[in-house]
């Protein structure tokens, strides 16, 4: 390849990855303001929260249980339910925009938290009310909720 075409190809991938480094920023930019602005009406989501998880527990395990890394049996398994009990959970979930799936390789969906469970401190949340582990798991001596 000819020395022009090499710095001719480099000046383009360095505008390229110029372009990409600014959409990055806006787009974290665009998530701050969107953090910023739930937490300014904190009460009023945390009601919404609280309406979502009223059904009971298994509920509130599920989602503690979806790590980014599992499936629905995989979920399943580890919280000892079973899997169209979990799956109905999860759907649910992602009809409230909590959960979505982040991979869905190898003939198998992997489920994983919005970004809104950081901002809102969802998963906090229910650790506590509901006595659960971070893994969605009964935490040992906390009292049981419903």
């Amino acid at each position: 390849m000819p020395p022009k075409t090499v710095a001719t190809n480099l000046d383009r991938d360095q505008q390229i990855l110029n372009r990409l480094a600014k959409i990055e920023h806006k787009v974290d930019s665009l998530e701050q303001t969107t953090a910023f602005a739930l937490r300014a009406e904190k009460d009023k989501h945390s009601a919404s929260v609280k309406e979502i998880f009223k059904t009971g527990k298994r509920r509130a395990q599920i989602y503690l249980a979806v790590d980014g890394t599992r499936s629905v049996n995989e979920i399943a398994s580890h919280l000892k339910m079973k899997p169209p009990n979990v799956s109905r959970e999860l759907k649910i979930l992602a009809e409230e925009g909590l959960l979505k799936i982040v991979d869905a390789s190898v003939g198998r969906d992997t489920w994983g938290k919005n970004p809104i469970d950081r901002t809102l401190r969802i998963s906090q949340f229910l650790r506590s009310d509901y006595g659960l582990d971070a893994d969605g798991r009964s935490a040992g001596g906390h009292r049981k909720h419903r």
